[in-house]
């Protein structure tokens, strides 16, 4: 009976260990299988752990894997039951079970769970192929783990080692292939490229790729004309946009060794490093940035040892950058700082050569300027001559016939009516030359005064009437007599009128048509005199005012005359704070031209009662004396008008009135100004160029809403309509002052909206 027993047991025993075998074998065989025949190492594991679960029985099986320089293990396959924990889907090395195995290098057998009874027998083993660890295996079983089994698990961690080891190994190869290539790409970019734009892009993108990092920049120094130094960027993995909002890096901690040119720095966790989060105003990230983890900086050093920039890489996971990595952006630095200073220099000598040209352009220009001008001054002289000598020869023919009393009586008068015509002609001419030359040399005063255009304009016209009636010239006069003074010399003003006037009845036509029109634009009168002559010829245009230049000066020209009547007229124009424009009319038919002088801004006090009548409304026309009865001791005004007269005379009427006055301009330059300095009043004129007055107090109202102050504000401005007055109220001024205006009366609409300060 014993011997009968002991036979059975025998027998099972041996049928189980014949089974083991069989799953042993099977087992081997499969995982043979699934290394040699599937071609993706991804595919392989899986298969691998398949067949640990199916023909070992194995409860679950796992593969993870290590990559080289890495530190952190990465499931890579999985079988059986539970699921897999997402903290077991990256572990680093020391750290659980798994990572001790991997640290140890050592299989880790677990047939008695340590009394948990809800935990199976486990095993695991380090994947070690020549002496470097590549991964592990770990399996659960629900049978304890005998050493033949534990032996073949051994012989196929040994397979699986190397068939990773296998597939790394050629992974390394293709990507130190690929590294090598585009290398070699951005060193022959880096060798022929000049554009230090692309070029920098080119290192960016290059080297983010070979890092395998989420995003790069490089940020670089560079210097304008001037000399000024200001820093650029680029990026390379994210758009520009995801970084236009942040500021530029600072000498942080963390950035300044890289800017200053020191070692490179490699973190696998940026924020456990001690330089992290120690500066304002994020003390780390700021809002929106990118996630960063690990962190590479090298910084770009020339030659000369020139810190011209850092190159900085960014990963949202921990550990992704390695030896390996420093050192090929290490490389890609060093070739970049000599191809950029290879395209500085570049830049630096085509600058060169543009200013060269730029020189010469000038040069050839002024001398061919010096040219014209030198020709223009020659037939001027010759001009001169002629037209001096010719009332000279009628002066002296008829004197020398009038010597010889012999002349009958007819003869006699028309003797006079000669020498007079040709005297007062060749005083005109010398008067303009005068003119030219007090002009030229700064000598000519102006009697400046308030101004009506309209007895200006009639006086010219009565002047020049017997002039146009001799050609049966119709002059048309329309004037606006609500238009406003100007503030000027009335002499002048009516020589400039007069030289419009003639010059256009001297080109237009027998019965041709010539008018004069005086209007107010914003804050400026507008002269315009038009003709129905030939017009001025488009290339002659640029030159219609220039001195000693004239669109026919040969010696058969259908005009007498120097030609200095237009040159005149610029110039006292301009003298007078305006400008004029010359054109065509429309179908290029006529001259047309336009005298634009600016408005008064006040009105002048008569230096007498005698000057001017007593007024039964002074306020509507008449003139207050100007005695400064409220005091503005103290007050601060902010003055803003494109007028340069208009902002003088502001100030010098507020400054006797204690006053402190600061102008500007324009709005801009007003803008800046409170910002500095917040006034106690604001005068603004409305009509101004780019940027109206509406604008500049919408502005205004705006920043004193964020200070929680009012200030108030005064327009004075040309516009002068109802509507106007409505239109400035509402836009946020609190007084509305038409041009021109009478000094006391501003006085006291700036007293009335702010008290004098104790000075």
């Amino acid at each position: 009976m014993r011997d009968d027993l002991s036979e059975t047991i025998a027998s099972h025993v041996l049928e189980e260990r014949l089974a083991e075998r069989e799953r042993l074998a099977a087992l081997i065989s499969g995982v043979s299988t699934a290394l040699v025949r599937a071609q993706a190492l991804p595919a392989a594991l899986s298969r691998c752990c398949a067949a640990i679960v199916t023909h070992f029985g194995a409860a679950s099986a796992r593969i993870w894997t290590l990559g080289p320089g890495s530190n952190l293990l990465e499931l890579q396959a999985s079988a059986g039951v539970p699921a897999v924990d997402d903290r077991e889907s990256r572990i680093p090395l020391g750290e659980g079970e798994i990572g001790r195995i991997a640290q140890r290098r050592q299989p880790h057998i677990l047939n008695e769970p340590l009394g948990d009874p809800l935990r199976l027998p486990f095993a695991g083993f380090p994947l070690v192929a020549e002496d470097r660890l590549v991964g592990v295996l770990a399996l659960s079983s629900p049978r304890t783990l005998r050493n033949a089994a534990l032996q073949a698990l051994a012989v196929i961690a040994d397979g699986i080692a190397l068939r990773i080891e296998r597939e790394q190994v050629q992974a390394r190869l293709q990507e130190q292939t690929e590294v090598v290539e585009t290398i070699n790409r951005i060193g022959q970019l880096l060798s022929a490229e000049l554009d230090l734009q692309k070029l920098v892009q080119a290192v960016t993108d290059a080297a983010t790729e070979l890092t395998g990092a989420d995003f790069g920049s490089f940020f670089y120094n560079v210097h304008n004309d001037q000399g000024d130094s200001y820093m650029l960027y680029t990026l390379s993995g994210v758009p520009g946009e995801m970084f236009a909002h942040f500021p530029m890096p600072r000498s942080t901690e963390l950035f300044g060794p890289t800017f200053r040119g020191e070692a490179t720095i490699r973190i696998d966790d940026v924020k456990k490093d001690s330089r992290y989060g120690k500066s304002s105003p994020y003390y780390g990230m700021p809002p929106g940035h990118l996630p960063v983890t690990s962190y590479l900086a090298v910084a770009v050093t020339s030659r000369s040892g020139e810190v011209i920039g850092g190159l900085f890489f960014g990963h949202s996971k921990p550990g992704v950058f390695n030896d390996r990595h420093e050192r090929i952006v290490e490389g890609l630095a060093a070739q970049t700082a000599t191809a950029m200073d290879n395209a500085r220099l570049y830049q630096a000598s085509q600058r060169a050569i543009q200013q060269r040209d730029m020189l010469l352009t000038s040069e050839q220009a002024a001398r061919q300027q010096a040219e014209v001008a030198s020709q223009a001054k020659d037939e001027f002289l010759s001009l001169l001559s002629h037209e001096l000598r010719t009332p000279l020869n009628a002066i002296l023919g008829w004197t020398r016939l009038l010597s010889a009393g012999n002349l009958e009586p007819s003869v006699f008068t028309r003797a006079i009516e000669t020498i007079d015509r040709n005297a007062k002609l060749q005083a005109r001419l010398i008067e303009d030359m005068l003119d030219v030359s007090r002009i030229i040399s700064g000598k000519l005063r102006l009697d400046a005064q308030p101004v009506d255009l309209t007895a200006v304009i009639h006086a010219a016209v009565d002047t020049l009437r017997s002039a146009a009636d001799a050609k049966g010239i119709r002059i048309g006069v329309v004037l606006d007599y609500g238009a406003g003074l100007v503030l000027g010399d009335p002499v002048r003003l009516q020589q400039v009128i007069w030289n419009l006037l003639s010059n256009a009845i001297k080109f237009t036509p027998k019965q041709g048509r010539i008018q004069i029109q005086l209007e107010r634009i914003n804050s400026h009168v507008e002269v315009t005199v038009s003709d129905t002559g030939p017009g001025i010829d488009e290339a002659f245009l640029p030159y219609v005012f220039d001195r000693f230049r004239q669109a026919d000066s040969s010696a058969v020209k259908k005009h007498g005359g120097l030609g200095l009547g237009l040159a005149i007229v610029r110039q006292l124009v301009e003298l007078h704070g305006g400008t004029v424009e010359a054109g065509n009319g429309d179908g290029a038919e006529g001259a047309v031209f336009v005298v634009k002088l600016p408005i008064m801004i006040l009105r002048k006090a008569p230096e007498s009662p005698s000057e001017e009548p007593v007024r039964v409304h002074p306020t509507l026309s008449g003139s207050v004396s100007f005695d400064c009865p409220p005091s503005l001791a103290g007050v601060r005004v902010l003055a803003v008008d494109d007028d340069a007269d208009a902002r003088y005379l502001l100030t010098n009427v507020l400054e006797k009135c204690g006053a402190k006055v600061r102008t500007c301009s324009s709005v801009r330059e007003a803008l800046a100004a409170l910002e500095e300095e917040m006034p106690d009043i604001l005068i603004s004129d409305i009509g101004m160029p780019e940027e109206s007055g509406y604008d500049l107090i919408k502005e205004f109202r705006a920043r004193e809403a964020e200070r929680g102050q009012r200030v108030p504000a005064v327009a004075l401005t040309a516009y002068a309509r109802v509507e106007d007055r409505l239109q400035a109220l509402m836009a946020g001024y609190n007084m509305h002052v038409p041009k021109p205006v009478e000094p006391t009366e501003l006085v006291v609409v700036i007293a009335s909206l702010v008290p004098s300060k104790p000075s």
